[in-house]
């Protein structure tokens, strides 16, 4: 595969291109890159930047979440609690932490969303570390088993996400190490 991106996107990358890192322009199933952006956490203000970062929360970790305003179709972005490495293979949460966790509009208006993905990780020079079963699935910290080559889609180690706003910027609103 030359396009890489993680499994749960699949439907919702408009455009894929490999820049510093693989970089993808999101959009709802529809093909429509206007989004609004969803979130469960807190907001984080930078000195000197004029915007927010989205962050974990103190009760849970953070969800990003793009809604189509058109059709009211919702897709997950960013799930803090499940999604990149250290939560596939280092960090347990309690599924009822992860169960309720309200959404919040980020305020800005829709806007097309732009990914970069980091995989710095090299999955197959440390795949016997994994140790993969006879039909090359993998087992996580949660006890449930990944196939192989979705452990290298999803095994993301960085996420930044971005809008284009009026100017045709992109303003960074998250950014997340996750190995």
């Amino acid at each position: 595969m030359s396009e890489k991106y993680p499994t749960w996107l699949t439907g919702h990358v408009k455009e894929y291109a490999q820049k510093r890192l693989p970089t993808v322009t999101l959009c709802s199933s529809t093909g429509s890159e206007l989004l609004e952006v969803w979130y469960y956490g807190d907001l984080l203000t930078v000195k000197g930047e004029p915007q927010s970062y989205i962050v974990d929360g103190d009760e849970a970790p953070g969800l990003v979440a793009a809604r189509d305003p058109a059709s009211g179709e919702e897709f997950v972005i960013f799930d803090g609690g499940r999604h990149g490495y250290d939560n596939m293979f280092c960090e347990e949460h309690d599924p009822s932490e992860l169960e309720h966790r309200p959404l919040k509009r980020y305020e800005i208006p829709a806007s097309k969303l732009v990914l970069e993905l980091g995989y710095s990780i090299d999955y197959e020079d440390e795949k016997e570390d994994f140790e993969p079963d006879e039909n090359d699935t993998v087992e996580l910290i949660s006890g449930g088993r990944m196939p192989w080559e979705q452990i290298k889609r999803d095994g993301i180690d960085y996420i930044a996400l971005y809008y284009v706003n009026e100017e045709g910027k992109q303003v960074q609103i998250l950014d997340a190490e996750l190995a």
